[in-house]
């Protein structure tokens, strides 16, 4: 045999092994435990849509998705986690608006980058509420907004995370309305804080804002969606009174870049069925997240997250954010 065929026949054959090697990476993915690690706090839209699609995956694969919570700096504690671990498909981040749209326009200094990720999987967007405490006497944006510009007494409005506190800002400045920041731990805390008459406002997403409004514990005034929620049909939206405001926030699923391209779209195909398993979906739609196409491959993915980057840096600057 020549040396170029026995060359050619050599490459051929290594590539057949290196198709085989992915294809059996790929097939065994998930050999062991898989952690989530959601960087905020339980209770949270993130920490809800984990458990609920992590649960599903435990199901179909018969390996444990374990939640970890590590919450705190708007979420780059956790997501720096993740950026440092293994890059084996073995650690997810439960990526979000905050964490990989917001925060790099609203800190100069941050410990990780969102090119740093892959995004497997985008769980879906939904709109924040603008919540209230539940006797305040104002029912109607126009209220609220004529009672903060009477009143003598400084206004406060609380926020747990990034895509909590852009959509208060921007109301600032598309309203005329002046708030003083609360920073808290995690939106939960925020809400807790509105109950008790500390807070005057607060902005979460409506999959963490869900349960409170239904029982009642505080009220929703409006939302921040170009139109109303189908959940929330009662509630008006920010823009039937002021026109050019609208703001939506999303979640994912991403790893780290350097993950093999047999695992992530194992991920890939793993969570958009599991988000679509009927249980699951029904859920995710009662707490108001609009889920993606179920085909959206890893480019449909990465690309959504890439717009919602550039969108939420136009929100910032409109809101006169300075970065920190």
């Amino acid at each position: 045999m020549k040396r170029r065929e026995a060359l050619a026949l050599l490459g051929g054959v290594t590539g057949t092994m290196a198709v085989g090697q992915a294809a059996r990476a790929n097939e065994a993915y998930p050999a062991k435990v898989v952690k989530i690690l959601v960087p905020f706090g339980p209770g949270g839209s993130t920490d809800i849509i984990a458990r609920l699609v992590g649960k599903q995956l435990e199901t179909v694969t018969n390996q444990p998705f374990v939640i970890e919570n590590k919450p705190g700096a708007t979420g780059m504690i956790g997501t720096t986690q993740v950026k440092n671990a293994p890059a084996d498909g073995y650690t997810l981040l439960l990526g979000s608006t905050s964490t990989l749209a917001a925060n790099p326009s609203l800190y100069k200094q941050m410990t990780y980058d969102p090119a740093d990720f892959t995004t497997v999987a985008v769980n879906g967007s939904t709109g924040n509420f603008m919540l209230v405490n539940k006797d305040a006497p104002y029912k109607t944006v126009k209220e609220f907004v004529a009672y903060a510009k009477s009143s003598k007494e400084p206004l406060f409005s609380g926020y747990g995370n990034a895509s909590s506190r852009v959509p208060a800002a921007l109301f600032e400045v598309t309203s005329g309305v002046k708030f003083e920041e609360v920073a808290y731990r995690d939106a939960v805390a925020s809400i807790q804080d509105l109950n008790a008459g500390r807070v005057h406002a607060v902005f979460p997403d409506q999959v963490v804002g869900e349960s409170y409004v239904r029982s009642g514990y505080v009220r929703a005034l409006a939302v921040t969606s170009p139109e109303r929620s189908p959940q929330y049909p009662d509630v008006e939206a920010i823009a039937e009174t002021y026109p050019d405001y609208s703001i939506v926030a999303y979640s994912c699923f991403s790893v780290r870049k350097e993950v093999p391209a047999a695992i992530t779209q194992r991920l890939n195909r793993l969570i958009m069925s599991a988000l679509y398993e009927p249980a699951v979906l029904a859920r995710v739609k009662e707490l108001g997240f609009i889920p993606p196409p179920r085909d959206w491959d890893i480019t449909k993915c990465d690309a959504f997250v890439q717009r919602e980057r550039e969108s939420w840096t136009k929100h910032i600057k409109l809101a006169k954010i300075e970065p920190q």
